[in-house]
């Protein structure tokens, strides 16, 4: 049922991709989202899994954080995303050619050039990418939630109904008007503290 891959370097930026699938996890429920370290079961063909994931994915998310784009191959100076063997980048192309949407996903780091990637990734920095900061992750990972559940209308939601608040108790005065008391009252607009003006 895996609708939503997560593409990652594993030297890059481990917790953010631990706390994207989390939170994706929690909305979608995680059979709706693959994550290699959580998703591949075990004594499985690790490789054959993650492709065949790719496969069943309407989008896969490249998330990318501060060392995704100049991570080395061990002993050299090479760029992994230069490395035509290079997993991050089969994934994405292999999304590439079986016409998947690919979302970048940037962890708090700048929009790369296409300048800057190896010729067949060229067009990445040309999608439509969302930007994750660091002092607001949640309503961050949130609008990327809502925004998956328009591109995917198939995509399950296991989040609660909004509950509205209920009276505890409701008091009527002599003098006209109703008191309430509310275990929550959800309210929205401007507050200014200090004397009215004007």
């Amino acid at each position: 049922m895996t609708q939503v891959f997560l593409n990652y370097r594993g030297d890059d930026e481990k917790f953010g991709v631990a706390l994207i699938d989390r939170a994706l996890s929690e909305v979608f429920g995680e059979s709706a989202i693959f994550f290699a370290s959580r998703s591949i079961d075990l004594g499985a063909e690790w490789e054959r899994e993650m492709f065949d994931a790719v496969r069943r994915s309407e989008a896969l998310l490249v998330i990318m954080g501060p060392n995704w784009l100049e991570s080395r191959l061990p002993g050299t100076d090479r760029r992994r995303i230069d490395d035509p063997d290079d997993f991050v980048r089969r994934e994405i192309l292999t999304a590439f050619e079986l016409g998947k949407q690919v979302i970048p996903v940037r962890l708090d780091v700048r929009r790369f050039t296409a300048a800057e990637l190896p010729e067949p990734l060229a067009s990445l920095p040309g999608l439509q990418d969302i930007h994750i900061h660091c002092r607001t992750t949640k309503p961050d990972i949130d609008r990327l939630a809502e925004r998956l559940r328009r591109l995917i209308p198939s995509l399950p939601d296991l989040r609660p109904p909004t509950a509205q608040a209920t009276p505890k108790f409701v008091a009527h005065a002599h003098a006209g008007g109703t008191v309430t008391q509310a275990e929550r009252i959800d309210v929205a607009g401007d507050f200014i503290a200090g004397p009215r003006l004007g």
